[in-house]
């Protein structure tokens, strides 16, 4: 369990200097080993998403986590398009929750950091270049072979709200395929599914699940309000594959004038949009969950990879905790970010 508010808020700075090296070494094997000690569903045994994916229904069969395997463009034929250029490697995933929601990460491997704190017009439009990030319900139309994305936030401000995807399903595998283009050209996006993890603790579990962004604030030593978002909306996800990610998008976002941003669109996108994905590592003894970030749209992003939240779980809430930060003139500033769990009322199937 989560150490006491006060005990935890003394002592953070020191617990994280002390006890963060252990549990980056035991990510490190955790990947490598292929995840044995993380979540699986919430407040259930583990290996649910696989077991449903064996004998549920249609719907459930696309409740899980799904690793990019390939991009690619078939014409009419049905043969692949080379490209014009030679395509980046991209990672990425997409997750699929009993709930109805559905959020989706691609990055190209290999981005170059931004040279600075903030990144240029052209280092964003760089960074942005083949990313793409959105979350919101799906619903699985059956009898026509497609799933409908229904999107409540998109790194990109003008996507379409609905996004139609045929699918083929073939044992661990997904295949996405949008609507054919007039030509006849389609682009398929392969998928595998991650196996869920074994044997986790009841405190792994309790994390798994989608959770709705709350509020979002920093206050300093005296419990004064420093600054909030307000209007900004979003989900962190944790899955039963041992994986998370996060979506947090800012109100009143512009569309792009065409259909590729320009070096200031881009640079705007980025401000408003934070996404990252990666394994997620729960230290209960001492309070604390490690996002170990395998990619961000924040390329330029300073620190080490893995992130220290300190955490409390109370009822459908969770409270995540950022290390502290502090003012020129010394004083602590704490953040806040509150999540509440969806449940399947309020998803759409």
């Amino acid at each position: 369990m989560p150490l006491p508010s006060a005990v935890r808020a003394a002592g953070r700075e020191d617990i994280m200097r002390k006890t963060l090296l252990p549990p980056l070494v035991s990510l490190s094997l955790v990947t490598i080993l292929g995840f044995s000690i993380a979540a699986t569903e919430a407040n259930a045994p583990g290996g649910q998403s696989s077991a449903r994916a064996s004998t549920g229904s249609l719907k459930d069969r696309f409740v899980g986590t799904w690793k990019l395997v390939s991009m690619e463009q078939r014409n009419a034929k049905g043969e692949v398009i080379p490209p014009a250029s030679p395509a980046p490697n991209r990672t990425g995933y997409i997750i699929y929750d009993p709930a109805g929601y559905v959020a989706v990460s691609i990055m190209p491997v290999g981005r170059t950091k931004y040279a600075g704190l903030q990144p240029t017009d052209d280092e964003a439009k760089t960074a942005i270049t083949g990313y793409a990030g959105y979350f919101g319900t799906f619903v699985v139309n059956e009898k026509e072979g497609f799933v409908t994305h229904r999107l409540q936030g998109s790194v990109n401000p003008g996507m379409a709200a609905d996004q139609k995807r045929f699918f083929e399903l073939s044992g661990n595998r997904l295949t996405l395929k949008p609507p054919p283009a007039a030509n006849g050209n389609q682009a398929r996006i392969v998928w595998e599914r991650i196996p869920d993890v074994t044997n986790p603790t009841a405190e792994q579990r309790r994390f798994v699940g989608f959770w709705k962004l709350v509020s979002n604030e920093r206050r300093n030593q005296k419990g004064e309000l420093v600054s909030s978002n307000p209007g900004q909306t979003g989900y962190i996800i944790y899955t039963a594959a041992g994986f998370m990610m996060v979506h947090m998008v800012q109100p009143n976002r512009k569309p792009y004038a065409a259909a590729q941003p320009t070096p200031v669109e881009a640079r705007d996108a980025i401000r408003t949009y934070a996404n990252y994905f990666g394994p997620f590592y729960v230290h209960d003894v001492d309070g604390y969950v490690v996002h170990d970030q395998v990619g961000t749209l924040n390329v330029g992003r300073n620190g080490p990879a893995p992130q220290q939240r300190f955490y409390e779980l109370s009822g459908n809430r969770l409270l995540l905790h950022p290390p502290a930060t502090y003012t020129p003139e010394g004083d602590t500033v704490r953040g806040t970010i509150t999540w509440e769990r969806v449940d399947r009322a309020s998803g759409t199937r």
